[in-house]
Protein backbone atom coordinates (compact mmCIF):
# COMPACT_ATOMS: atom_id res chain seq x y z
CA UNK A 1 0.00 0.00 0.00
CA UNK A 2 1.24 3.81 -0.82
CA UNK A 3 0.24 5.56 2.37
CA UNK A 4 -1.18 8.44 1.33
CA UNK A 5 -1.78 8.23 -2.04
CA UNK A 6 -3.97 10.42 -3.91
CA UNK A 7 -6.90 9.46 -5.51
CA UNK A 8 -9.86 11.30 -7.23
CA UNK A 9 -12.99 9.45 -7.90
CA UNK A 10 -14.99 10.45 -11.16
CA UNK A 11 -18.73 9.38 -10.29
CA UNK A 12 -21.89 11.39 -10.39
CA UNK A 13 -23.47 9.23 -7.85
CA UNK A 14 -22.18 11.20 -4.95
CA UNK A 15 -23.40 8.99 -2.52
CA UNK A 16 -21.75 6.05 -4.02
CA UNK A 17 -18.21 7.86 -4.67
CA UNK A 18 -18.18 8.76 -1.36
CA UNK A 19 -18.76 5.09 0.18
CA UNK A 20 -15.78 4.61 -1.65
CA UNK A 21 -14.12 7.23 -0.48
CA UNK A 22 -14.43 5.97 3.53
CA UNK A 23 -13.12 2.14 2.41
CA UNK A 24 -10.27 3.56 0.22
CA UNK A 25 -9.56 6.10 3.94
CA UNK A 26 -8.95 2.57 5.79
CA UNK A 27 -6.19 1.99 3.58
CA UNK A 28 -4.70 4.74 3.76
CA UNK A 29 -5.50 6.46 0.39
CA UNK A 30 -6.58 10.38 0.16
CA UNK A 31 -9.83 10.60 -1.77
CA UNK A 32 -11.35 13.92 -3.64
CA UNK A 33 -14.80 13.44 -5.25
CA UNK A 34 -15.64 14.92 -8.59
CA UNK A 35 -18.74 14.06 -9.91
CA UNK A 36 -18.22 15.57 -13.26
CA UNK A 37 -15.52 15.99 -15.99
CA UNK A 38 -15.42 19.44 -15.35
CA UNK A 39 -14.78 18.74 -11.48
CA UNK A 40 -12.13 16.86 -12.27
CA UNK A 41 -10.18 19.11 -14.32
CA UNK A 42 -10.44 22.09 -11.32
CA UNK A 43 -9.36 18.66 -8.75
CA UNK A 44 -6.64 17.05 -10.90
CA UNK A 45 -5.13 21.49 -11.47
CA UNK A 46 -5.22 21.94 -7.89
CA UNK A 47 -4.44 18.61 -6.30
CA UNK A 48 -1.50 15.94 -6.49
CA UNK A 49 -2.71 12.98 -8.21
CA UNK A 50 -1.37 9.29 -7.95
CA UNK A 51 -4.62 7.56 -9.38
CA UNK A 52 -7.99 7.92 -10.99
CA UNK A 53 -11.09 6.03 -10.64
CA UNK A 54 -13.42 6.98 -13.85
CA UNK A 55 -16.92 5.53 -13.95
CA UNK A 56 -17.60 5.59 -18.26
CA UNK A 57 -21.29 6.58 -17.39
CA UNK A 58 -21.66 10.85 -15.99
CA UNK A 59 -24.50 11.72 -17.62
CA UNK A 60 -23.98 14.33 -20.19
CA UNK A 61 -19.87 13.57 -20.09
CA UNK A 62 -18.31 10.63 -21.61
CA UNK A 63 -16.14 8.77 -19.32
CA UNK A 64 -14.37 6.97 -22.37
CA UNK A 65 -13.13 10.34 -23.55
CA UNK A 66 -11.79 11.18 -20.83
CA UNK A 67 -10.38 7.92 -20.07
CA UNK A 68 -8.23 8.14 -23.60
CA UNK A 69 -7.47 11.69 -22.76
CA UNK A 70 -5.77 10.57 -19.31
CA UNK A 71 -4.14 7.60 -20.64
CA UNK A 72 -2.38 9.57 -23.73
CA UNK A 73 -1.12 12.60 -21.38
CA UNK A 74 -0.21 11.57 -18.14
CA UNK A 75 1.18 8.86 -16.09
CA UNK A 76 -1.94 8.76 -13.73
CA UNK A 77 -2.81 4.87 -12.81
CA UNK A 78 -6.49 4.63 -14.08
CA UNK A 79 -9.23 1.72 -13.03
CA UNK A 80 -12.51 1.79 -14.73
CA UNK A 81 -15.42 1.87 -12.98
CA UNK A 82 -18.55 0.46 -15.30
CA UNK A 83 -22.07 -0.55 -14.89
CA UNK A 84 -21.29 -1.56 -18.95
CA UNK A 85 -20.55 -5.46 -18.28
CA UNK A 86 -20.54 -6.26 -22.43
CA UNK A 87 -16.49 -7.80 -23.08
CA UNK A 88 -16.54 -4.98 -25.67
CA UNK A 89 -16.76 -2.09 -23.18
CA UNK A 90 -14.47 -3.67 -21.00
CA UNK A 91 -12.19 -4.17 -24.30
CA UNK A 92 -12.85 -1.03 -25.36
CA UNK A 93 -11.92 0.67 -21.93
CA UNK A 94 -8.56 -1.13 -22.00
CA UNK A 95 -7.87 0.23 -25.31
CA UNK A 96 -8.68 3.60 -24.27
CA UNK A 97 -5.28 2.89 -21.65
CA UNK A 98 -6.26 2.08 -18.48
CA UNK A 99 -4.75 -0.03 -16.25
CA UNK A 100 -8.03 -2.07 -14.76
CA UNK A 101 -11.39 -2.25 -14.54
CA UNK A 102 -14.30 -2.99 -12.50
CA UNK A 103 -17.79 -3.97 -13.40
CA UNK A 104 -20.26 -2.85 -11.13
CA UNK A 105 -21.14 -3.87 -8.58
CA UNK A 106 -18.12 -4.96 -7.29
CA UNK A 107 -16.90 -6.38 -3.76
CA UNK A 108 -14.99 -3.51 -1.72
CA UNK A 109 -12.39 -6.14 -0.69
CA UNK A 110 -12.05 -6.63 -4.84
CA UNK A 111 -11.67 -2.65 -5.18
CA UNK A 112 -8.34 -2.82 -2.41
CA UNK A 113 -6.96 -5.17 -4.34
CA UNK A 114 -6.87 -3.40 -7.65
CA UNK A 115 -5.84 0.08 -6.31
CA UNK A 116 -3.09 -1.58 -4.73
CA UNK A 117 -2.10 -3.65 -8.12
CA UNK A 118 -1.63 -0.42 -10.13
CA UNK A 119 -0.21 1.12 -7.44
CA UNK A 120 2.53 -0.76 -7.20
CA UNK A 121 3.08 -1.44 -10.75
CA UNK A 122 3.89 2.60 -10.48
CA UNK A 123 6.57 1.61 -8.97
CA UNK A 124 10.17 0.79 -10.13
CA UNK A 125 10.44 -3.16 -9.47
CA UNK A 126 12.70 -4.22 -6.50
CA UNK A 127 14.87 -0.90 -6.99
CA UNK A 128 15.68 -1.43 -10.63
CA UNK A 129 15.69 0.96 -13.20
CA UNK A 130 16.17 -1.00 -15.89
CA UNK A 131 16.33 -4.06 -18.17
CA UNK A 132 17.67 -4.92 -21.34
CA UNK A 133 17.31 -7.15 -24.23
CA UNK A 134 19.57 -7.30 -27.19
CA UNK A 135 18.92 -4.02 -28.77
CA UNK A 136 16.54 -2.81 -26.62
CA UNK A 137 16.29 -1.46 -23.12
CA UNK A 138 13.17 -0.80 -21.08
CA UNK A 139 13.03 2.05 -19.02
CA UNK A 140 10.82 1.55 -15.78
CA UNK A 141 11.21 4.37 -14.22
CA UNK A 142 9.88 6.38 -17.33
CA UNK A 143 8.17 3.68 -18.94
CA UNK A 144 9.90 4.07 -22.39
CA UNK A 145 11.05 1.48 -24.29
CA UNK A 146 14.37 2.43 -26.33
CA UNK A 147 15.92 0.76 -29.00
CA UNK A 148 19.39 0.98 -30.81
CA UNK A 149 18.35 2.48 -33.61
CA UNK A 150 17.11 5.51 -31.46
CA UNK A 151 13.36 4.78 -31.95
CA UNK A 152 11.32 4.85 -28.49
CA UNK A 153 7.84 3.54 -27.48
CA UNK A 154 5.79 5.02 -24.76
CA UNK A 155 4.23 2.37 -22.08
CA UNK A 156 1.36 2.50 -19.76
CA UNK A 157 2.17 1.23 -16.53
CA UNK A 158 0.91 -2.09 -17.19
CA UNK A 159 2.51 -2.82 -20.30
CA UNK A 160 5.76 -1.70 -19.09
CA UNK A 161 4.77 -4.58 -15.99
CA UNK A 162 3.84 -7.34 -18.99
CA UNK A 163 7.28 -6.06 -20.94
CA UNK A 164 9.65 -6.28 -17.71
CA UNK A 165 7.95 -9.85 -17.11
CA UNK A 166 9.01 -11.10 -20.81
CA UNK A 167 12.44 -9.21 -20.88
CA UNK A 168 13.43 -10.69 -17.55
CA UNK A 169 12.29 -14.06 -19.20
CA UNK A 170 15.36 -13.99 -21.68
CA UNK A 171 13.03 -15.66 -24.63
CA UNK A 172 11.81 -17.97 -22.45
CA UNK A 173 7.49 -18.48 -21.71
CA UNK A 174 5.89 -16.51 -19.27
CA UNK A 175 2.63 -17.89 -18.09
CA UNK A 176 -0.38 -15.29 -18.33
CA UNK A 177 -0.93 -15.73 -14.90
CA UNK A 178 2.49 -14.17 -14.59
CA UNK A 179 1.79 -11.11 -16.90
CA UNK A 180 -1.06 -10.18 -14.66
CA UNK A 181 0.58 -10.27 -11.48
CA UNK A 182 -0.12 -8.01 -9.23
CA UNK A 183 -3.37 -7.85 -10.45
CA UNK A 184 -6.51 -9.52 -9.27
CA UNK A 185 -6.21 -12.63 -12.03
CA UNK A 186 -9.14 -15.37 -12.90
CA UNK A 187 -8.96 -17.87 -15.45
CA UNK A 188 -11.16 -16.21 -17.90
CA UNK A 189 -9.14 -12.97 -17.96
CA UNK A 190 -8.19 -11.94 -21.37
CA UNK A 191 -7.24 -8.43 -20.00
CA UNK A 192 -3.51 -9.39 -20.85
CA UNK A 193 -4.08 -10.21 -25.05
CA UNK A 194 -5.45 -6.91 -24.55
CA UNK A 195 -2.64 -4.96 -23.26
CA UNK A 196 -0.36 -7.17 -25.51
CA UNK A 197 -2.11 -6.51 -28.29
CA UNK A 198 -1.73 -2.57 -28.00
CA UNK A 199 2.04 -3.11 -27.14
CA UNK A 200 2.58 -4.53 -30.58
CA UNK A 201 0.19 -1.97 -32.53
CA UNK A 202 2.75 0.72 -31.16
CA UNK A 203 5.66 -1.74 -32.04
CA UNK A 204 4.33 -1.73 -35.43
CA UNK A 205 3.93 2.01 -35.50
CA UNK A 206 7.39 2.82 -34.38
CA UNK A 207 8.46 0.39 -37.29
CA UNK A 208 10.27 -2.04 -35.19
CA UNK A 209 9.53 -5.16 -37.04
CA UNK A 210 12.27 -7.80 -35.12
CA UNK A 211 11.09 -7.53 -32.26
CA UNK A 212 7.96 -10.32 -31.86
CA UNK A 213 5.57 -11.30 -28.54
CA UNK A 214 4.28 -14.65 -29.56
CA UNK A 215 1.65 -16.17 -28.25
CA UNK A 216 2.83 -19.79 -26.61
CA UNK A 217 0.03 -22.64 -26.79
CA UNK A 218 -0.92 -23.44 -23.64
CA UNK A 219 1.95 -21.49 -21.73
CA UNK A 220 1.68 -17.70 -22.43
CA UNK A 221 3.49 -15.59 -24.08
CA UNK A 222 7.39 -15.20 -24.91
CA UNK A 223 10.07 -12.18 -26.32
CA UNK A 224 11.81 -12.98 -29.83
CA UNK A 225 13.95 -10.85 -31.37
CA UNK A 226 14.64 -11.68 -34.91
CA UNK A 227 16.62 -10.00 -38.23
CA UNK A 228 18.89 -7.77 -36.66
CA UNK A 229 22.99 -8.65 -36.13
CA UNK A 230 22.86 -5.95 -32.86
CA UNK A 231 20.45 -8.84 -30.69
CA UNK A 232 21.65 -11.28 -28.57
CA UNK A 233 18.25 -13.14 -28.06
CA UNK A 234 18.15 -14.60 -24.74
CA UNK A 235 20.26 -12.38 -23.07
CA UNK A 236 19.33 -10.06 -20.49
CA UNK A 237 20.51 -7.22 -18.80
CA UNK A 238 19.62 -5.14 -15.77
CA UNK A 239 20.59 -2.34 -14.98
CA UNK A 240 20.24 -0.65 -11.43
Amino acid sequence: MTVGARIIIVEDNVAYARSIARWLARDGYESALAPSVAEFRRLYRNEDVDLVLLDLNLGMDDGMDLARELASTTTLGLIIMTGRGEVEDRVRGLDAGADDYLVKPFSMNELSARVRAVMRRKQPLSGETGIGMGPLQLDIGAGVLHFDSGAAVALTDRQCYIMSALLKAGGKPVDRRELTKPAVWSPGDRSVDVHIGQIRRKLERAGIGYLMIAAVRGRGYRLTITSTPAARDGEARVVS
